[in-house]
């Protein structure tokens, strides 16, 4: 199995003059990003950087981001990867967790946490990429390749994610489970160096990390990075850049299949054959008006943090309404461990080679959630008669009455997101003050539409079988999305918090 190091070093041997990363006018070539990255891993080294020893990165989403992080994983450094959307108490308690010994960060990023880091007492360094002081290191050090072994098995990342425990943990995971997920998906998508990405989705993010850098460096194509999404600033970045793959979550795609066909008919989007989506449940109909209205292929992807890649629909096997098919080890479980039938829901559990090793420093939670070398996911999934899985919802999120009926979420929401008025949808479990759970649904009205509570009301008693009416219906400008762009329930939880009933 190569290292991430290695698929770098052939990429920039095999298309050295070739784009790796566009942002804006900003461009950078094969060569040039693994020379930049090989001069950060001598500026790590030089301040005397160990093997393993742990360099947080805390950048915005930019090209810079790549290059400081195929640096580090050259010095032979572990890197933690943060996410930029968090608080300074935040990077407070995560920088202390990961024992991280470095930070490569911005200026920005280091003046919200100037109180925090003198405080720090593992913490050595810390550079800032955009001043001129890091920029000279960067000029003075060597653009070869430094010394230093790197082999598949090493650790190379620990991701923070709130994912299936729901709190902040360290996700662990090696070059080859890394690697193992780029190399099964890129066939799939039947990428190659002629290809031309746009990721919508930041690299803190294993769908960025993987999907958009790892897999485009596997096959050396050209990265499109665009931190900001809108639909109109999207069709624009294809049209100047020929655009082939689209990544992103199954919001922006909803957002892209609802532009109205005026608009596009005077945008030459032919470039396009492939939209790649994970993160959430993509709606079905949604999706197939998104095929129609750009002419290409949906593919879906389902994995976590911990178990990247576990479900896939690639571009000749795939059902829209699903995630595809299992391509790991696993089993569809219930409440009691005992495996369901088909057609039933059961809880993914999985097993496969793109699997972390752990949390880090947590043995606890690891073994709440790995057993024998098998992964509790905490996701529902139906599996139909072709193979075919359904994603339902996290355990979590599902909505259990005060009559015992639950709720998935996503089930009364796809059924929303085909009213003529709705943009963006969701349905929320708020607490009552009294342990219940209130079916809460969070309208989103789409642009120059009316409607009212009423009439949603209407359309659901309409398309709605009586168990999932929602008992409350709020009008919103936009939902919480988390940095990826995903829908934030536990966000919408938060501001609304507990409700006493009237």
């Amino acid at each position: 199995m190569l290292t991430i190091r290695d698929v770098l070093v052939m990429a920039a041997q095999q298309y050295p003059e070739r784009m790796a990363l566009v942002l804006d006018h900003q461009r950078l070539s094969y060569r040039e990003l693994d020379e930049l990255s090989n001069r950060v891993a001598h500026v790590l080294l030089d301040s005397g950087l160990k093997k393993g020893d742990h360099v947080a990165l805390l950048m915005s989403y930019c090209p810079e981001w790549l290059v400081n992080y195929f640096g580090i994983v050259k010095a032979g450094g572990k890197t933690v990867i943060l996410n930029s959307m968090l608080k300074p108490h935040d990077y407070d308690t995560l920088l202390r967790d990961s024992d991280s010994s470095v930070l490569l960060t911005e200026r920005s990023f280091a003046r919200a946490l100037e109180e925090i880091i003198p405080t720090m007492g593992g913490l050595r360094r810390v550079y800032e990429r955009d001043t001129a002081l890091f920029e000279q290191l960067l000029r003075d050090a060597p653009a070869t390749l430094p010394d230093m072994e790197v082999d598949a098995g090493d650790e190379t990342a620990i991701i923070y994610t709130s994912g299936v425990l729901g709190k902040q943990k360290g996700v662990v995971h090696t070059h080859s489970s890394l690697m193992e997920a780029a190399t099964i998906i890129a066939p799939g998508l039947e990428q190659t160096a002629d290809d031309i990405t746009v990721g919508m989705i930041p690299f803190f993010y294993l769908l960025g990390l993987a999907v958009v850098a790892l897999i485009s460096v596997l096959k050396g194509s050209t990265m499109v990075l665009m931190p900001r999404f809108t639909p109109y600033k999207l069709l624009d970045v294809v049209q100047q850049e020929k655009a082939t793959i689209l990544v992103g979550v199954p919001a922006m795609f909803n957002a892209l299949a609802m532009v109205d066909e005026a608009t596009l008919q005077d945008c030459d989007l032919t470039s396009l054959r492939v939209a790649f989506t994970a993160g959430a449940k993509a709606s079905k109909d949604l999706m197939a008006e998104l095929e129609r209205k750009y002419g290409l292929t949906l593919c879906e992807v389902y994995g976590t943090t911990e178990a990247v890649a576990s479900v896939f629909g690639d571009i000749h096997n795939r059902k829209l309404g699903t995630a595809g098919k299992a391509i790991q080890e696993f089993r569809l479980l219930d409440d009691d461990g005992t495996e369901v039938p088909v057609g039933e829901v059961g809880e993914f559990v999985c097993s496969s080679p793109q699997m972390m090793k752990g949390y880090y420093n947590a043995p606890e939670l690891t073994a709440r959630v790995l057993h024998d070398g098998w992964f509790r996911s905490g996701d529902l999934f139906r599996m139909d008669d072709e193979g075919y899985m359904e994603y339902i919802e996290k355990k979590s999120f599902i909505i259990v009455t005060s009559a015992g009926t639950k709720i998935p979420p996503t089930e009364v929401e796809n059924v929303l997101l085909t009213h003529p008025a709705v943009a963006e949808v969701a349905l929320v479990g708020i607490k009552d003050g009294r342990g219940n759970q209130i079916p809460t649904l969070f309208v989103v009205p789409r642009e120059n539409t009316r409607t009212t509570p009423v009439d949603i009301r209407r359309f659901c008693s309409e398309n709605l079988a009586g168990y999932k009416m929602p008992q409350d219906i709020r009008f919103l400008e936009s939902l919480p999305k988390t940095g990826s762009g995903k829908m934030d329930r536990r966000g919408l939880m938060d501001m609304y918090g507990v409700r006493v009933r009237q």
